[in-house]
């Protein structure tokens, strides 16, 4: 059957949002990196042979620069600065209460002071580190002139306390005056000098330890990473990092990120248009795939820039299993490799990060094979997601490394909670529910319930419409069940289909036991009365808060169908005349999904098989055909997804079920009356 096409205003709508998705991705994904392979210590080599494209100096290891560095900044003498200002305000200091001290002990205070300062205090435990340090003499520059020093010489805070302290000359003084104020270090580090020696040291030592010659071997597959293969493939990427710096065009990087995130999330909508347009045809559930893969990406690229381990707690399943819950599973599955390919450019590993997610994207898909239906199921779901993340991730470092020996309980620990997080799903499903209007298999478990207000009502004012309503509950989802389509949705839909008759229920026949109202009416108000039985439907579906898929059933059970009997009625009661086919044409629309379709066809084949005169194969198969039959050479069906193919087998599955239904019983034998 034919698919509606996009309107202009969707088409411009998508093409905003994909602008604006595109753009994210842009924004969050890594840049470019020269160097392209992955290598640890005492692991394996895990790619083809490397050579050398042109010459390289192989530089130190880190550990042995830094010792390099900490030797030669040994070497450097360390140089102080004399601050001349601190005598002279300690002399201030004590000219303040010379007159309250004898002449004597004021000169001895006056002299040390002078020597004490004039050798030179240093702050803390700062003379402790310089013997520490084996340096034997220090430079100290007072003004522009610097001179060396010994290192003995130099005093400390305590040291030059304890001078004053233990003078006899006025240690009966320090009861009134505190001699602890006297004593504050006027040496300090001459920071700037010692930087600029250090320097000129530095430029005289060599980073290298030897040169890679252009074309030579550097590695081949499966060589180990010895410490001195290490350094030469550090010295590679640091070379290839300063070379890429100088020439790479940043344009090109930004573009090629653009197509990349054009051709994974166009080819989700490549997918929805060609293989699932009744999907592609709603704008939320377009944005709710693309705009999902987008928001799941944003997240691990944010938890890789915290630390590339924590890019495996992003729980991207979640949103698989919200799309297999809406969308159904193999959209849920596509999207999800597209997700994962995605994401793989923002993990440090992208082999070992691609395998362990589709593991688990399968998982996933395959516990949720018949939609989430039940709570349960979520849990379900994390206990075999996490087993699948920690077989996926043991399996991974097999191939990797051969061994377990870098296996963490941390990358474990991570695992676990991805996982757990996939509980938080059911939260998301209930959101999208009332903000959006998606709605879930659980929900439709909820909706059937009979002991629902709205079914309640059904089966106690209009017993006869609750009777076919659940009837062709039955047969439709069996006919769903037959070629592929969502039972349970149909199922619920068929509950629902006709609560509009509930308006006035004995209007309609399945609910009269006596006379007909419609004796009394023209065919004019009759037509009216019956089409109005829809809109009725609607307003109170509305008002009860029911989901837009329950509502679209109501909207199209009937679709653009003529009401033969009123029509027929009217055209025999008036010969000749030419009657007004949209005064008895329901306002429709036509269906627009396989569920609504089916529902049609269920509708008019178990209404009129309550006509029939015998219940036979034959007579319920005729029935089946014609009605089916036309409503297809009609165009009633040419809207909704459903192939010529699957309405053979609706067919079939039709008359199986009222064949069921309306089976021969065998009659009980009565008793003899010479027995009673």
């Amino acid at each position: 059957m034919e698919n509606k096409k996009l309107s202009t205003e969707q088409k411009v709508v998508r093409s905003i949002i994909l602008v604006m998705l595109i753009s994210c991705v842009w924004y969050f994904f890594p840049r470019h990196e020269a160097f392209h392979y992955d290598f640890e210590l005492g692991k394996p080599w895990r790619y083809g042979r490397l050579s050398a494209p042109y010459d390289f100096a192989v530089y130190k290891s880190d550990s042995v620069v830094a010792q390099i560095e900490d030797s030669l900044r040994r070497q450097v003498t360390p140089r102080f600065v004399v601050d001349t200002a601190m005598l002279s305000q300690r002399l201030d200091d004590l000219d303040r209460i010379g007159a309250s001290l004898p002449h004597h002990a004021y000169d001895r205070l006056h002299n040390q002071l002078h020597g004490l300062y004039n050798r030179g205090i240093l702050q803390g435990d700062a003379l402790d580190e310089l013997r520490q340090s084996r340096h034997h003499d220090v430079i100290v520059r007072v003004g522009n002139d610097a001179e060396a020093r010994p290192v003995d010489s130099l005093l400390s805070e305590k040291q030059a306390f304890e001078v004053l302290l233990l003078d006899t000359t006025y240690a009966y003084l320090h009861s009134r005056i505190n001699l602890r104020a006297f004593v504050e270090p006027n040496l300090s580090p001459d920071t700037l000098m010692m930087q600029r020696e250090y320097a000129r040291i530095r430029q005289n030592v060599s980073s290298a330890s030897g040169l890679v010659l252009a074309e030579s071997r550097i590695v081949d597959r499966g060589e180990i990473i010895t410490p001195q293969l290490y350094d030469i493939l550090n010295s590679y990427r640091r070379e290839e990092e300063r070379r890429q710096s100088y020439s790479a065009d940043k344009t090109l990087s930004t573009l090629g990120i653009i197509l990349l995130a054009f051709l994974l999330l166009g080819s989700v909508l490549a997918y929805l248009q060609i293989f699932r347009p009744w999907i592609n045809h709603s704008q939320k559930s377009t944005v709710l795939a693309i705009g999902g893969i987008t928001l799941m990406m944003i997240l691990t690229s944010l938890a890789a820039s915290v630390s590339q381990p924590l890019a495996y707690m992003v729980p991207i399943g979640l949103l698989t299993i919200v799309l297999s819950t809406f969308l159904g599973s193999r959209t849920a599955f596509f999207c999800h490799v597209v997700m994962v390919l995605l994401c793989a450019g923002i993990a440090s590993q992208p082999f070992e990060y691609i395998m362990v997610q589709i593991f688990v994207g399968m998982s996933i898909i395959f516990t949720l094979k018949d939609g989430l239906t039940e709570r349960s199921q979520l849990m379900r779901v994390s206990l075999i997601s996490m087993l699948v993340y920690f077989v996926g991730y043991i399996v991974v470092m097999l191939v990797r490394d051969g061994s377990l020996t870098n296996t963490t309980w941390f990358m474990f620990l991570l695992l676990a909670v991805n996982s757990i997080l996939l509980l938080l799903s059911y939260l998301a499903i209930y959101a999208l529910e009332k903000a959006f209007g998606f709605m879930s298999g659980v929900t439709l478990v909820e909706l059937c319930n009979l002991g629902n207000k709205l079914l309640l009502k059904l089966s106690q004012e209009a017993p006869g419409t609750f009777q076919h309503s659940l009837q062709l509950g039955n047969i439709t989802a069996d006919a769903a069940k037959e070629i592929g389509a969502n039972a349970q949705l149909v199922r619920t839909g068929a509950l629902y289909h006709d609560i509009g008759k509930l308006w006035n229920p004995l209007y309609y026949t399945e609910n009269q036991s006596g006379a007909n109202p419609h004796d009394e009416f023209t065919t004019e108000n009759s037509v009216a009365i019956i089409k109005r039985h829809v809109s009725e439907g609607i307003k109170l579906a509305e008002k009860e808060g029911l989901p837009d898929d329950i509502v679209n059933f109501i909207r199209t059970h009937h679709g653009r169908t003529v009401i033969k009997y009123f029509y027929n009625t009217w055209c025999n009661a008036h010969p000749g005349e030419e009657p007004d086919a949209e005064l008895f044409t329901y306002e429709g629309p036509d269906p627009e999904t396989t569920e609504q379709a089916l529902l049609m066809m269920g509708d008019g084949v178990e209404a009129a098989s309550k006509s029939l005169q015998s219940y036979d194969e034959e007579s319920i198969s005729r029935l089946v055909n014609n009605i089916i039959d036309g409503l297809v050479s009609s165009g009633r069906l040419n809207n909704a997804n459903i192939s010529l193919r699957d309405i053979q087998r609706v067919k079939a599955s039709f008359v199986r079920s009222l064949l069921a239904i309306y089976h021969a019983r065998i009659a009980y034998p009565e008793l003899n009356k010479s027995k009673q």
